[in-house]
């Protein structure tokens, strides 16, 4: 039986909004947060209140990112006595954590992401300053399937996030348990974000661009995707991959984060030697 329809504001169809309304679902979520000594959850998409309801009941500070106006409204009536709870009227995607993160502060990401915007806000939060310990986030199950791809199945998506943390799948969240139940299934992932990324920053530009363009052609052989996905001189692929070390007849998608770095220094060999 599907839950009860949530009071409040409704959800938006434009904005693609499937507010979570079942309890313990709610409560599993909340329990997967392992937030740092402190405390501090950052909620991304807070809605209704339902996951924030949970995560203050467990003792946590929250700070309560919401896109809109009317929903910030409602949770501030909804909380008005809730001294722990800081509500912030942001786009997860842009946002600027270091505004509404006090500084030194350790803190954990918490949230229901819109399947629209799953990916920014993600790369976002990775990427950005300052970083949370972990991100315990529900998305679109086929998402969370690439998240947490294993070794040999990686995808563009899937190695951006596994240079900056370790991603495990907890659990689907089947349509039944929002509001309006969506028509695909949900799933909840867990990202720990590493002491330090698998890719030394000044070397993170580059090796995104070569990632990136490599994985237009994921299928192709290696030598084959590197020839045709980035500028190298004739015949300048089988020498950057012999260099490397990398067998050409693999596929992008078997490349370990290591193996593109070398692939990267390789290539860059190449280039200069012209």
């Amino acid at each position: 039986m599907p839950p009860s329809r949530l009071p409040g504001p409704r959800p938006r169809k434009a904005l693609g909004q499937h507010f979570l309304s079942d309890s313990g679902i709610l409560a599993d979520i909340a329990a997967a947060v392992l937030a740092p000594e402190g405390g501090l959850v950052v909620e991304i998409g807070a809605g209704t209140g339902q996951l924030t309801g949970v995560l203050l009941e467990r003792g946590y500070e929250v700070i309560a990112l919401e896109v809109e106006e009317r929903l910030a409204d409602h949770l501030q009536r909804r909380f008005k006595d809730e001294a722990r709870l800081h509500i912030v009227v942001a786009d997860a995607r842009t946002m600027d954590l270091r505004e509404i993160v006090p500084p030194g502060r350790p803190f954990s990401v918490a949230g229901n992401l819109p399947y629209f915007a799953a990916n920014p806000i993600i790369r976002h939060l990775l990427e950005g300053e300052p970083k949370p310990s972990e991100l315990v986030v529900m998305v679109q199950r086929e998402v969370a399937k690439e998240l947490a791809a294993p070794a040999g199945d990686s995808s563009l998506l899937s190695i951006s996030v596994q240079v900056y943390a370790e991603a495990e799948l907890l659990f689907n969240v089947p349509p039944e348990a929002f509001d309006p139940p969506p028509a695909v299934v949900s799933s909840v992932v867990r990202l720990t974000l590493r002491p330090e990324p698998l890719v030394p920053p000044q070397r993170l530009a580059p090796f995104f661009e070569l990632v990136s363009k490599t994985f237009r052609n994921p299928r192709k052989q290696i030598h084959n995707a590197l020839a045709r996905g980035i500028w190298l001189p004739k015949d300048g692929a089988p020498e950057a991959l012999q260099a490397a070390g990398i067998d050409p007849m693999r596929r992008p998608e078997t490349l370990t984060i290591a193996e593109w770095l070398l692939l990267l220094d390789a290539c860059e060999s190449v280039v200069a030697r012209g």
